[in-house]
């Protein structure tokens, strides 16, 4: 049931007064919220913002050539392969693909986080990667072209007297982040 209420609104910033019929208490509540945005309207300020966005190219790694510490015998000493200043036989290579004249930083391996490992590894199958090194050394920054190539070496421990033959292969992973 709907009950008819007479009110008269007086609003003394505009200095109006008019008899009206509120038919119920929720349009009293929204007139009333109304009157007062108005009255204060008087007193306050507004402007407006923009929001934006700017898409980039993504930044994007792929593998060129794996870190590769040649042959070596069981008791032989530890090798460390330098990542250079360009692509030769032992070092990694990554190429950087993004937006060009951008920084970007590279994350390595943490060291001691990375196994070569023969077959299930195990007791004498297995050989420790360390200390990973790049070139760029932590960043570098993306060409006008968008390219840009990575280096990377490790240190590999030293070879145990009763190391398994047989080949060795162990993953690593190399992240790029603007």
């Amino acid at each position: 049931m709907i009950k008819t209420i007479n009110i008269a609104f007086t609003c003394s910033v505009f200095n109006i007064q008019r008899p009206m019929k509120i038919q119920s208490i929720s349009t009293l509540f929204i007139l009333s919220i109304a009157f007062h945005a108005l009255a204060v309207g008087n007193f306050g300020d507004s402007t407006s913002g923009f929001a934006k966005q700017k898409i980039v190219q993504r930044l994007q790694i792929k593998k060129i050539s794996d870190l590769n510490f040649g042959e070596a015998a069981p008791g032989d000493a530890a090798k460390v392969v330098l990542p250079g200043i360009s692509e030769n036989s032992e070092n990694a290579s990554f190429e950087v693909s993004g937006e060009p004249f951008r920084l970007y930083q590279i994350i390595l391996p943490a060291n001691d986080s990375v196994k070569m490992i023969n077959g299930s590894g195990g007791s004498h199958k297995e050989i420790l990667i360390k200390t990973f090194s790049s070139f760029p050394i932590k960043a570098g920054i993306i060409s006008n072209t968008g390219k840009a190539m990575i280096y990377v070496g490790a240190a590999r421990e030293s070879i145990s007297s009763r190391q398994a033959v047989g080949d060795y292969i162990g993953q690593f992973y190399v992240t790029v982040v603007y």
